[in-house]
């Protein structure tokens, strides 16, 4: 067991390389409102006993499904530039989070979905996960882990990401998607054809064309190494959420 976990770290270590670009939440105005409470959602930063950082919460007044949704960000990416994506499902009614990996970077924290399932283990019965970037890659990595059915997991979801060449998934009985940006410089068409052998049959493709990999979150500094998107944030922002929403209803 030691060597194999070890392997599926050495593994994940790797891709650090391809998504090492340090980016900020530089889309203030949105992430800012993303991140203020209202009469409907609660908005809180959950830590542990110590005082680290273990989430981003996002808590509707009024649910509308015991169905959840757990986000992992993109390596070296700051958490909260994923939270209006969190934020637009929280707005609909359902539980969304953000996990806050260390030094944010997701392989040194595959396990933090626990810690959001734990905190609403009494409103939510099923959850939705997944990440961009590097956070998909670890994202699908605790999915293979965790695929048995008291672990309520009931899809997943690869914002420009996919398995690593340990993590096969190709008999995960559970819904699939993968999305990526058309013109998206880090991420490429064959990086994206080439997972395919390691992801279920019924994975569903999502090409999303003038997409790129800096929009997948919100910032306004293209990422070292992408290329300008070709269609606004708030158009790739859209298709993210309608395919994410399918998952979640």
């Amino acid at each position: 067991m030691f060597k194999t976990n070890f392997a599926r770290n050495i593994g994940l270590l790797a891709f650090i390389f391809c998504f090492h670009a340090l980016a900020f939440a530089d889309a203030q105005s949105e992430v800012d409102a993303a991140m203020t409470s209202s009469s409907t959602v609660k908005v809180f930063q959950k830590r542990d006993w110590t005082g680290v950082s273990l989430f981003f919460g996002f808590e509707p007044a009024q649910p509308v499904s015991s169905r959840g949704l757990i986000i992992y960000p993109g390596g070296f990416v700051d958490p909260r530039a994923y939270a209006p994506l969190a934020r637009h499902f929280a707005d609909l009614g359902y539980y969304a989070a953000v996990v806050t990996p260390p030094f944010n970077l997701g392989i040194l924290g595959t396990h933090y979905a626990d810690y959001v399932k734990h905190y609403w283990r009494d409103e939510v019965n099923g959850w939705v996960i997944g990440g961009h970037s590097l956070g998909g890659v670890v994202a699908a990595d605790y999915v293979n882990v965790n695929r048995a059915s008291w672990d309520r997991v009931d899809a997943l979801f690869l914002l420009a990401a996919y398995s690593n060449d340990l993590t096969y998934l190709t008999t995960l009985d559970i819904p699939v998607v993968s999305i990526w940006g058309g013109v998206d410089g880090l991420t490429t068409e064959q990086d994206i054809e080439d997972s395919k052998a390691r992801l279920p049959s019924h994975t569903k493709y999502v090409r999303i064309e003038g997409g790129n990999h800096t929009q997948f979150y919100y910032t306004d500094t293209l990422q070292d190494g992408d290329n300008p998107a070709q269609i606004s944030r708030d158009q790739q922002q859209a298709i993210v959420e309608q395919e994410i929403g399918v998952l979640l209803n």
